[in-house]
């Protein structure tokens, strides 16, 4: 069964090698509950599981676990817009599943070469994101129900159709108390410094959603991945996500929780003798030439002439170094 909003509060062993998942309730007018079952799969971020092996014998008494409480997580906000149509609508858009987009033509032409803008923090001098760093996505081009192309094969009226963009912030400690119209227009600033382009009118915005998730989102620090478990802890106790060791796949993030969710699966089908599972892993892409050539140039210049603090990125140290701006 599913208990949506019930959040877990405990996990414990019993003696007859079953767990039992205590529950708090899902609101003020109902009480907690148990589930009995031969084995958890925990689906969590890494500050949870720190807070979870905290309160749960049968994961603290894991030497696995024993590093949880350093487990960090950052904030973040996700902000997204359904915005009135623009008159025209931006083709040849490169880089997404559509090639159309109906955000304001300066905005879809900015964003001509992907449907994503990956940006770093301290952007167009807003004392807000002064720490925070943010993604900008055109979901027109990402989606198939809010593509152009959908709205044309399914005749849907002019009306009912919208031009999706979406903001997810980083590091948003500085904002998150911020009430939805302030984030909100946060997110138009932020558009219009990262991009180079006129700020989309608030009377453009048809409806509008707002997520705060705070310290919950992975925080990948220097020595962070030798506290992350393997995705089997014992039989019966499994853990996938994007902060999950993933056993040499080559993939981060959404893409790396798909990945150790599978393996999980698949141990707990080895171990449970389960034979219909689907839990094949599609093994990661191989580096492009230009990247293997750019991860060859890094560890060269690593070995010739080593920083004596932690550079930027390699790729950056690699092209400070090569025009005499970094000094180690």
């Amino acid at each position: 069964s599913i208990r949506g909003g019930a959040r877990v509060s405990s996990i414990e062993k019993n003696e007859s090698g079953k767990y039992t998942v205590s529950l708090d309730a899902a609101s003020e007018d109902e009480v907690g509950d148990t589930i009995e079952c031969d084995a958890v799969v925990l689906a969590v971020g890494a500050t949870a599981a720190g807070r979870l092996a905290a309160s749960s014998p049968a994961l603290s008494s894991l030497p696995a676990t024993r590093d949880f409480d350093k487990l960090r997580g950052v904030t973040c906000v996700a902000v997204r817009l359904f915005l009135r149509p623009s008159g025209s609508i931006s083709s040849n858009l490169r880089g997404g599943s559509h090639s159309k987009s109906q955000l304001p033509p300066d905005v879809a032409n900015a964003m001509i070469d992907s449907p994503i803008a990956v940006c770093g923090a301290g952007i167009g001098n807003i004392e807000e994101l002064d720490e925070a760093g943010f993604c900008i996505y055109d979901l027109q081009r990402m989606h198939e129900e809010w593509s152009v192309d959908y709205y044309a094969n399914n005749n849907v009226p002019a009306e009912d159709q919208l031009a999706v963009i979406e903001v997810d912030f980083f590091r948003a400690d500085a904002f998150v108390d911020l009430d939805n119209d302030g984030i909100t227009d946060l997110a138009l600033r932020a558009i219009s410094k990262a991009l180079g382009t006129s700020k989309i009118d608030q009377s453009d915005i048809v409806d509008s959603t707002v997520l705060r998730a705070r310290n919950a989102v992975s925080h990948f620090a220097p020595s962070s991945a030798s506290y992350s478990p393997d995705v089997k802890l014992e039989k019966g106790v499994y853990f996938c996500g994007d902060w999950i060791d993933r056993s040499g796949h080559a993939s981060w993030s959404t893409e790396k929780s798909v990945v150790t969710a599978r393996q999980a699966a698949s141990e707990l089908s080895t171990d449970f003798g389960l034979r219909r599972s689907r839990n094949e892993v599609i093994p990661a892409a191989t580096d492009t030439p230009q990247l293997s050539t750019l991860r060859k140039l890094a560890r060269l210049l690593r070995s010739y002439r080593p920083p004596s603090s932690l550079p930027p990125s390699p790729w950056v140290y690699a092209k400070q170094l090569l025009s005499g701006q970094f000094d180690p």
